[in-house]
């Protein structure tokens, strides 16, 4: 790690860190965790997932997910379905109530993001949306390894 990229780790950490309240804050405007972000992953996948994805992609356990996929089915949600040739695979999909809820959640999304990237105006919303792509790859190229 370079000088350079050591005092920026730094100021970021510390920014992080003395502003956790706005950091939650900014992570609450758009529901991505549990349940909700069960349903956005099955929304953006447009197919159906296997609950072992729904784990690897959410980052969350098997009975995490367990409890919550028997939520959302209690809900309406969602479908579970047995794999005909793997009793132990479990098929989840949205039902079209599902869909709707995703939608709506999906709605709220873009327009917390838009009310935070208007206050950045256009140039600074456009390189920091840039930026964000880059860090998402970042991100998977060194978990990847």
């Amino acid at each position: 790690m370079t000088e350079r990229t050591k005092q920026l780790a730094e100021e970021l950490t510390r920014l992080h860190f003395e502003n956790l309240s706005e950091v939650n804050r900014l992570g609450s405007m758009v529901s991505n965790r549990g349940e909700d972000g069960v349903v956005l992953c099955l929304y953006s996948s447009e197919r159906t997932l296997l609950a072992g994805e729904l784990g690897e992609q959410t980052g969350l356990s098997t009975g995490r997910i367990a409890n919550i996929l028997r939520k959302l089915e209690e809900k309406g949600l969602v479908r579970r379905m047995q794999d005909e040739l793997d009793r132990r695979c479990v098929h989840v999909s949205l039902t079209e109530q599902g869909s709707t809820y995703a939608q709506g959640l999906k709605n709220s999304a873009i327009q917390a993001h838009g009310e935070l990237l208007e206050r950045l105006g256009s140039t600074d919303a456009t390189e920091f949306v840039r930026i964000v792509r880059r860090c998402i790859r970042s991100v998977h190229d060194v978990s990847s390894r």
